[in-house]
């Protein structure tokens, strides 16, 4: 006799506007995070699917003010630092874009820092068995930490907005990575690879643009 499902599921309708609506948002009132809801969100992340159910990831949440603010003096300094570099000399209005997005994280009263922890999968170590040289194991590496991590983001996404939150996924921070890292004591080899601004949006969430089907849908 099949085993009988003890936990609700979701309709079809429902699973599509959870994934669906709006969650992403720049401006979020101050009310902090409570800590239940950060353990939730976490939780619903790390059930997504990783290659060889390697499980890649590590969450840091960041709610001291001092720290976040540690965090955005630290990307200013990045990028006044890229301004000397002459290739930007005449790019002033993309470094100053690029920059907003990169401080966007610190708006909200919660920053999650996402981290990658490295993994070897059997392909890998046939590569290397192989004698491939390190360029070609750098082209034919499909960065299986970075997708698995996607996908985490992903699922703390839809956690956050069934709860009420928006988010705010920026990776442009990590041009400041290593400083980051300091501050938030990061230990080799994780590595940061993304912060997650999330609160109570104090805007109406807004939809990402989204390609049509046959754009990046085809069959064979």
């Amino acid at each position: 006799m099949a085993a009988t499902r003890s936990q609700p599921t979701l309709s079809e309708a429902e699973f599509e506007a959870a994934v669906k609506d709006p969650c992403q948002a720049r401006h979020f009132f101050p009310d902090p995070v409570p800590q239940a809801d950060i353990e939730h969100m976490v939780s619903v992340a790390t059930r997504a699917v990783s290659a060889c159910d390697a499980q890649v990831w590590h969450f840091i949440a960041v709610q001291d003010r001092d720290v976040i603010g540690r965090m955005q003096q630290a990307v200013l300094e990045r990028f006044e630092e890229l301004a000397q570099r002459p290739g930007l000399a005449l790019q002033e209005r993309k470094r100053m874009v690029a920059r907003a997005q990169a401080l966007a994280f610190g708006k909200a009263p919660m920053c999650m820092a996402v981290l990658a922890l490295p993994s070897s999968s059997p392909a890998e170590e046939v590569m290397l068995l192989a004698g491939l040289t390190q360029e070609e194991r750098e082209r034919l590496c499909v960065r299986p930490e970075l997708q698995g991590v996607g996908a985490a983001i992903q699922l703390l996404a839809t956690a956050a907005h069934a709860l009420g939150y928006a988010i705010c996924w920026t990776c442009a921070p990590v041009l400041a990575g290593e400083k980051l890292e300091a501050i938030l004591d990061v230990q080799p080899p994780a590595r940061l690879v993304a912060l997650v601004g999330l609160g109570r949006p104090a805007e109406l969430p807004t939809a990402g643009r989204h390609l049509s089907l046959d754009q990046v849908l085809s069959y064979r």
